[in-house]
């Protein structure tokens, strides 16, 4: 058991927006999922403090003002690490902009880094990231949260014991983006499925004037003061620069995942089906099933008995999935074991992501992962 911390670690977030925490009132008191941004969640564990935040709005530095009392503000996360000199920091910026932070933050001293979803916006961050936590030995961990959700773990654990027999396919059930949300789906299956290294992929993206093209009806991230959000369509991919382009008018290249498959080192498969409605995802093997449904609201185990078939119905317990996040990192700075989204299994995420992108590029054929390509650049929010 580990002596407790003498004092909080010191904790910087950068990014003025939702997941930094400003959507803690947007859900409901009491549900599972709260704390659920990461100012809060830091204020819910002891052995840490934040001591600052910065954003690049100064309205929305005064809602965190106001929100959670917090007065030592920046306008520049750069002047903020200089001085202020946090142990952990946050990246809670656009995928587009967060490698550029995450290597400042680890070139001047952070100990830990919790990034949001994407990791970035290329395979070629995603290799500098990587090799910038390797060598500093930094503290890294995911904001995919479902890897840390309890009902989601206890699916993992049934894999393991064997009660769906051999894992074979894993399924994700949701229409959106590759980047921004599928970051929790790529991530998720690979968690369930024991996090095998993929060795390859195949997948399309959405086109415009395609029956998936969401045209007007999607809607981008919340902007402003007034946390108001414009329609973002699919985006175009432009072969010159190699990188897909915003859309007219707006400011992310979010393109919409249409279908994928992911292959793993086991055996294994993941499969990703454009189904409309609440997120689900299961895993099935050759003696049963693991289910998550309506975006983690059923938990279920589905096993081969004697005459038939027993399930088993999962509540979640413990703390949330950020809350959960933060212990981790505080427990690798403290113990040096390493969090469950290690920038390992996290690089291994964004590979799939990006080579069902290169694979789109290449009229949906099978490439073997990791991709040759680095530079395919998708800037996301």
């Amino acid at each position: 058991m580990t002596e407790p911390v003498s004092k909080p670690y010191r904790v910087a977030i950068i990014g003025g927006g939702r997941m930094g925490g400003l959507l803690e009132d947007e859900q409901p008191p009491n549900t599972f999922r709260k704390p659920h941004g990461h100012f809060a969640a830091y204020s819910a564990v002891d052995e840490t403090e934040v001591v600052a935040v910065a954003g690049r709005r100064p309205g929305r530095l005064k809602m965190f003002t106001e929100r959670f009392g917090i007065a030592n503000t920046y306008l520049d996360y750069r002047e903020m690490i200089e001085k202020e000199k946090p142990e952990i920091v946050s990246v809670t910026t656009q995928s587009r902009y967060r490698a550029e932070a995450i290597l400042f933050a680890i070139e001047h001293g952070v100990r830990g880094i919790y990034a949001e979803k994407a990791l970035c916006a290329s395979l070629a961050e995603a290799d500098a990231i990587a090799a910038a936590c390797r060598s500093k030995g930094v503290a890294f961990n995911f904001g995919a949260e479902r890897r840390y959700h309890d009902g989601y773990v206890r699916l993992r654990q049934a894999i393991e014991r064997g009660d769906i027999g051999r894992p074979q396919f894993a399924f994700t059930f949701w229409c959106t983006d590759l980047m921004k949300h599928h970051s929790h789906s790529f991530d998720t299956v690979a968690m369930l499925l024991g996090d095998p290294a993929p060795v390859w992929a195949e997948g399309r993206l959405v086109e415009p004037g395609d029956p998936l093209d969401p045209g007007e009806t999607r809607m981008g991230p919340r902007e402003g003061d007034e946390m108001t959000r414009q329609p973002l369509p699919v985006p175009a991919y432009d072969p010159e620069g190699h990188c897909f382009v915003p859309p007219e008018g707006t400011r992310y290249a979010e393109p919409v995942l249409e279908f994928a498959r992911v292959g793993y080192a086991d055996g294994s498969e993941s499969v990703f089906v454009p189904r409309l409605g609440a997120t689900e995802f299961e895993v099935h093997g050759d003696q049963g099933r693991v289910c998550a449904w309506d975006d983690g609201a059923d938990f279920r185990v589905r096993r081969r008995a004697e005459g038939g078939w027993e399930e088993e119905v999962i509540r979640p317990r413990g703390e949330s999935p950020t809350v959960v996040i933060i212990r981790e990192i505080v427990r690798e700075l403290e113990t040096g074991q390493r969090t469950s989204g290690n920038i390992d299994r996290t690089l291994q995420a964004a590979e799939a992501e990006f080579a069902v992108a290169c694979s789109h590029l290449r009229g949906g054929a099978r490439l073997s992962v990791p991709v040759e390509d680095r530079s395919l650049r998708i800037p996301g929010h």
